[in-house]
């Protein structure tokens, strides 16, 4: 990575479209939850990565921490609702459960929100290394996931 620096236009609505349409994608639903359910990642961290991936977009090293931090006010409180309605999905009606799917949905959104501020406060720099997303799946052992990540969105996402 050199040290251009990158200015990138990164909304709350962008990322949240962005990771909307490429979750969409099957492969890419199926690796995303496989890092999330086997290797502990953080799926909306991983589509931010991927929004950076495609804007050849990278922060410093000494920055992920800051980045990974920036999740915590609202990751515990998205993991035990995940958990609790998950518990729930065969004692609620369907309509309850799709209601606290959508409720899920909103505290995927906020999550989001966190990020894009985190995001908007750092310096980007031109990434010419290895792909975020790479780097994020080898951190959490989960390397091989990355597959699923490497095409650019307009070969993966059709428009």
């Amino acid at each position: 990575m050199n040290s251009k620096h990158v200015s990138v236009s990164l909304t709350l609505e962008r990322l949240w479209q962005f990771s909307l349409q490429y979750y969409g994608v099957r492969e890419v639903k199926d690796a995303c939850l496989n890092l999330q359910n086997q290797f502990k990642g953080n799926v909306n961290l991983l589509l931010l990565l991927k929004w950076l991936d495609e804007q050849q977009a990278a922060f410093l090293d000494e920055d992920w921490h800051r980045v990974e931090e920036c999740l915590g006010r609202s990751e515990a409180l998205l993991h035990s609702y995940r958990d609790l309605r998950r518990k729930l999905k065969s004692h609620v009606p369907e309509t309850l459960y799709r209601e606290s799917l959508q409720f899920e949905l909103q505290l995927e959104k906020q999550q989001q929100s966190d990020l894009v501020d985190c995001i908007n406060s750092i310096t980007l720099l031109h990434n010419q290394g290895e792909p975020l997303t790479l780097r994020y799946c080898r951190q959490l052992g989960g390397e091989h996931l990355h597959q699923a990540f490497a095409q650019p969105i307009e070969e993966v996402v059709p428009k």
